[in-house]
Protein backbone atom coordinates (compact mmCIF):
# COMPACT_ATOMS: atom_id res chain seq x y z
CA UNK A 1 0.00 0.00 0.00
CA UNK A 2 1.52 3.32 -1.02
CA UNK A 3 1.23 6.44 1.06
CA UNK A 4 -0.57 9.40 -0.45
CA UNK A 5 1.83 11.73 -2.21
CA UNK A 6 2.31 15.18 -0.79
CA UNK A 7 4.03 18.26 -2.15
CA UNK A 8 7.79 18.50 -1.74
CA UNK A 9 7.51 21.80 0.13
CA UNK A 10 5.30 20.11 2.71
CA UNK A 11 7.74 17.22 3.11
CA UNK A 12 10.67 19.63 3.50
CA UNK A 13 8.89 21.43 6.32
CA UNK A 14 9.17 18.25 8.41
CA UNK A 15 12.99 18.49 8.40
CA UNK A 16 14.16 21.39 10.64
CA UNK A 17 17.14 22.48 8.50
CA UNK A 18 15.19 22.21 5.28
CA UNK A 19 12.28 24.08 6.84
CA UNK A 20 14.59 27.00 7.78
CA UNK A 21 16.06 27.14 4.27
CA UNK A 22 12.63 26.99 2.71
CA UNK A 23 11.35 29.76 5.00
CA UNK A 24 14.37 31.94 4.15
CA UNK A 25 13.84 31.34 0.43
CA UNK A 26 10.13 32.19 0.70
CA UNK A 27 10.94 35.39 2.62
CA UNK A 28 13.55 36.34 0.01
CA UNK A 29 11.03 35.76 -2.78
CA UNK A 30 8.39 37.84 -0.99
CA UNK A 31 10.89 40.67 -0.50
CA UNK A 32 12.04 40.46 -4.14
CA UNK A 33 8.44 40.70 -5.39
CA UNK A 34 7.81 43.68 -3.09
CA UNK A 35 10.84 45.72 -4.15
CA UNK A 36 10.89 44.73 -7.83
CA UNK A 37 8.85 47.72 -9.10
CA UNK A 38 11.01 50.21 -7.19
CA UNK A 39 14.24 48.57 -8.34
CA UNK A 40 13.26 48.38 -11.98
CA UNK A 41 12.22 52.02 -12.16
CA UNK A 42 14.85 53.65 -9.95
CA UNK A 43 17.88 51.36 -9.81
CA UNK A 44 19.20 51.00 -13.37
CA UNK A 45 16.86 48.14 -14.21
CA UNK A 46 18.00 45.93 -11.32
CA UNK A 47 15.76 42.85 -11.18
CA UNK A 48 15.65 41.32 -7.68
CA UNK A 49 13.65 38.35 -9.00
CA UNK A 50 16.66 36.98 -10.87
CA UNK A 51 18.36 34.10 -9.01
CA UNK A 52 21.13 35.23 -6.68
CA UNK A 53 20.16 38.90 -6.75
CA UNK A 54 18.06 39.23 -3.58
CA UNK A 55 18.34 37.34 -0.31
CA UNK A 56 17.21 37.97 3.26
CA UNK A 57 19.28 36.65 6.16
CA UNK A 58 18.49 37.53 9.75
CA UNK A 59 16.51 40.63 8.74
CA UNK A 60 19.37 41.86 6.52
CA UNK A 61 18.57 42.36 2.84
CA UNK A 62 21.48 41.32 0.60
CA UNK A 63 21.35 42.65 -2.96
CA UNK A 64 23.86 41.63 -5.62
CA UNK A 65 24.35 44.23 -8.35
CA UNK A 66 26.05 43.57 -11.68
CA UNK A 67 27.97 46.86 -11.79
CA UNK A 68 29.20 49.63 -9.55
CA UNK A 69 26.75 52.03 -11.21
CA UNK A 70 23.85 49.73 -10.40
CA UNK A 71 25.21 49.34 -6.87
CA UNK A 72 25.30 53.11 -6.39
CA UNK A 73 21.71 53.43 -7.61
CA UNK A 74 20.59 50.69 -5.21
CA UNK A 75 22.29 52.46 -2.32
CA UNK A 76 20.50 55.69 -3.28
CA UNK A 77 17.08 54.02 -3.22
CA UNK A 78 17.71 52.12 0.03
CA UNK A 79 15.36 54.40 2.06
CA UNK A 80 12.61 53.80 -0.50
CA UNK A 81 13.21 50.03 -0.40
CA UNK A 82 13.02 50.00 3.39
CA UNK A 83 9.85 52.09 3.29
CA UNK A 84 8.25 49.74 0.76
CA UNK A 85 9.12 46.69 2.86
CA UNK A 86 7.94 48.36 6.08
CA UNK A 87 4.63 49.19 4.42
CA UNK A 88 4.13 45.49 3.72
CA UNK A 89 5.05 44.45 7.26
CA UNK A 90 8.42 42.97 6.32
CA UNK A 91 11.09 43.75 8.89
CA UNK A 92 14.47 44.50 7.35
CA UNK A 93 16.97 46.38 9.49
CA UNK A 94 19.83 46.70 7.04
CA UNK A 95 20.45 46.63 3.30
CA UNK A 96 23.81 45.48 1.98
CA UNK A 97 24.68 45.87 -1.68
CA UNK A 98 27.44 43.78 -3.24
CA UNK A 99 28.79 43.91 -6.78
CA UNK A 100 29.36 40.74 -8.74
CA UNK A 101 30.32 41.68 -12.29
CA UNK A 102 29.85 38.13 -13.57
CA UNK A 103 26.11 38.71 -13.68
CA UNK A 104 25.01 39.73 -17.17
CA UNK A 105 21.53 40.94 -17.91
CA UNK A 106 21.65 39.38 -21.37
CA UNK A 107 23.45 36.03 -21.71
CA UNK A 108 24.48 36.67 -25.31
CA UNK A 109 26.53 39.70 -24.27
CA UNK A 110 30.18 39.35 -23.43
CA UNK A 111 32.57 36.52 -23.95
CA UNK A 112 33.15 33.34 -22.00
CA UNK A 113 36.93 33.62 -22.26
CA UNK A 114 38.94 35.99 -20.07
CA UNK A 115 39.74 39.31 -21.72
CA UNK A 116 43.44 38.94 -20.85
CA UNK A 117 43.92 35.83 -23.03
CA UNK A 118 44.62 37.72 -26.22
CA UNK A 119 45.71 41.01 -24.67
CA UNK A 120 48.23 42.90 -26.76
CA UNK A 121 50.53 43.55 -23.78
CA UNK A 122 51.15 39.80 -23.45
CA UNK A 123 52.64 39.76 -26.96
CA UNK A 124 54.13 43.21 -27.53
CA UNK A 125 55.48 44.38 -30.86
CA UNK A 126 59.27 44.06 -31.17
CA UNK A 127 59.61 47.85 -31.12
CA UNK A 128 57.74 48.27 -27.80
CA UNK A 129 60.80 47.48 -25.68
CA UNK A 130 62.92 49.88 -27.68
CA UNK A 131 60.34 52.66 -27.46
CA UNK A 132 60.01 52.29 -23.69
CA UNK A 133 63.81 52.07 -23.40
CA UNK A 134 64.16 55.41 -25.23
CA UNK A 135 61.59 56.90 -22.90
CA UNK A 136 63.59 55.67 -19.89
CA UNK A 137 66.55 57.75 -21.11
CA UNK A 138 64.46 60.93 -20.81
CA UNK A 139 63.37 60.29 -17.20
CA UNK A 140 65.57 61.71 -14.45
CA UNK A 141 67.21 59.35 -11.95
CA UNK A 142 64.40 58.11 -9.71
CA UNK A 143 62.43 54.98 -8.79
CA UNK A 144 60.24 55.75 -11.82
CA UNK A 145 63.26 55.57 -14.14
CA UNK A 146 64.20 52.16 -12.73
CA UNK A 147 60.62 50.94 -13.15
CA UNK A 148 60.55 52.11 -16.78
CA UNK A 149 63.89 50.39 -17.45
CA UNK A 150 62.54 47.14 -15.98
CA UNK A 151 59.43 47.48 -18.14
CA UNK A 152 61.58 47.99 -21.24
CA UNK A 153 63.60 44.87 -20.40
CA UNK A 154 60.43 42.83 -19.86
CA UNK A 155 58.94 44.01 -23.15
CA UNK A 156 62.13 43.14 -25.01
CA UNK A 157 62.13 39.67 -23.47
CA UNK A 158 58.47 39.07 -24.36
CA UNK A 159 59.01 40.26 -27.92
CA UNK A 160 61.79 37.68 -28.37
CA UNK A 161 59.85 34.81 -26.75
Amino acid sequence: MSSPSRPLSEALRDAPEAARLLARWETSQRVARSIAPVCRSLASGFDPLLPGRCEVRDNVLLLTASSTAQSAKLRQVTPRLLSTLGGEGIQVYEVRVHVQPGFMAYPEQGSAKPSSEDAAWLHPAPSAGETVGKFALTVRESPLKHAVERLAATLRKRAKG
